[in-house]
């Protein structure tokens, strides 16, 4: 069973790069196609605005998504690395709950606001692509987020006090 698990992480893992790099590679390449249009042909793509902004938000939220992953947001792991182990066990389970919590509550207002605009039938300016689908990015990450973070709360409970060190928790490459 730990092998799947672990599988289904991998896969996981891969796909989020996978569409980060993507989505920033191809928001890079249209910006930069415009600006040589736009400064050496005086002409410019009305849509590569609108195209580069979405694909930089999708990119910055599974970036997001998986910095969770690798322990790359901002911590005050200044403070937890001089407490005793046991407290800072508790500390840093209890910080990765509120924000599990609140990654939550993203889901459900992503999901809510996906749902709104689905209803609302609106589409974009220039891509005529409807809102809902521009929008799916936040519940979609906000899943993926969450899941990583349980991860390290559920390696956090299984760690023993007196061995926990936030390094063994929070590094995961």
């Amino acid at each position: 069973m730990l092998k799947i698990f672990e599988l289904f992480d991998n896969i996981l893992d891969r796909i989020n790069i996978f569409i980060m790099s993507v989505m920033m590679g191809v928001a890079t390449f249209v910006a930069f196609i415009n600006v040589v249009l736009r400064y050496v042909f005086n002409m410019s793509l009305t849509w590569a605005g609108e195209l580069t902004s979405y694909l930089f938000i999708w990119s910055v939220l599974f970036g997001t998504a998986y910095g969770f992953k690798i322990g790359m947001h901002l911590g005050v792991t200044a403070l937890i690395q001089r407490l005793r182990p046991k407290t800072a066990k508790r500390l840093l389970t209890f910080s990765l709950s509120i924000v599990f919590i609140f990654i939550l509550i993203l889901i459900k207002w992503g999901y809510d606001f996906v749902k709104f605009n689905y209803e609302l039938e609106q589409v974009s300016v220039d891509l005529h692509i409807q809102f809902w689908i521009i929008y799916l990015c936040v519940p979609i990450t906000m899943i993926v987020a969450s899941y990583q973070i349980l991860l390290k709360i559920i390696k956090i409970i299984k760690i023993p006090a007196e061995e926990f060190s936030y390094d063994l928790v929070m590094k995961e490459h």
